[in-house]
């Protein structure tokens, strides 16, 4: 019997647009640095995941820092990493992909979570600026359970939750993150195709759903 849903929050709930990019700008300068870079940095906190292991799959600020500066040889600060968060959960939250209305239908038949690869307090703090974190019981971010895909990241949500994992279900928008993952620790996937571009193939993916409109939850679940 299903008790909890999981959420991936970017691209699932909250749509990551292009135009966010422009706020790294707005993060450099508050910070006191050249805004030059704002856009390397993006790309460079996107490779970041690419850094992660089965064995060290948290986030960290220290590390990805460090990861920063060695990219563009630079020497940020570690406030850099904190303005960057502060930007993101303040401006981060335009355009929202599930309506109020699913998430309050689902809120009435199940525990809600989101489980994030971003670093947890800023991403609760999107949640509460668009006033959706009243409806998620918990937000688990990779800095405190680590990162999506690796199964032990998700067995760090089960053990959280004290549940098996067919008692959970994992809704996102990446096959390999949030499918693949969740299925490897066998746990089913919802895939939320919104854009037609999410269904990729995937060796690992072996048991999940795939919907295109986010009022689909409230038929299939």
């Amino acid at each position: 019997m299903i008790k909890n849903i999981i959420f991936d929050l970017d691209n699932t709930i909250i749509e990551d647009k292009e135009d966010y990019i422009v706020t790294y700008k707005k993060s450099l300068i508050n910070s006191g640095y050249d805004e030059k870079d704002f856009y390397k940095i993006y790309d460079i906190i996107e490779e970041y995941d690419s850094t992660l292991t089965e064995q060290k799959n948290f986030y960290s600020k220290n590390s990805l820092i460090e990861f920063i500066n060695k990219k563009l040889n630079r020497n940020f600060d570690i406030k850099l990493i904190d303005e960057i968060n502060n930007t993101i959960q303040k401006e981060w939250i335009k355009y929202i992909l599930i309506p109020e209305e699913t998430l309050i239908y689902l809120n009435n038949k199940y525990n809600l979570y989101v489980f994030t690869n971003w670093f947890e307090e800023c991403q609760a703090e999107r949640l509460k600026n668009i006033g959706y974190l009243k409806y998620f019981k918990k937000v688990f971010g990779s800095d405190n359970f680590g990162a999506k895909p690796f199964k032990n990241s998700f067995n760090n949500v089960l053990k959280y939750l004290n549940c098996l994992p067919n008692q959970c279900i994992m809704i996102g928008d990446s096959i390999k993150n949030d499918i693949s993952g969740a299925n490897l620790a066998g746990i089913y996937g919802i895939l939320f195709d919104y854009d037609g571009k999410r269904n990729k193939k995937c060796n690992t993916c072996t048991n999940y759903k795939v919907i295109t409109n986010a009022t689909e939850l409230e038929k299939i679940l």
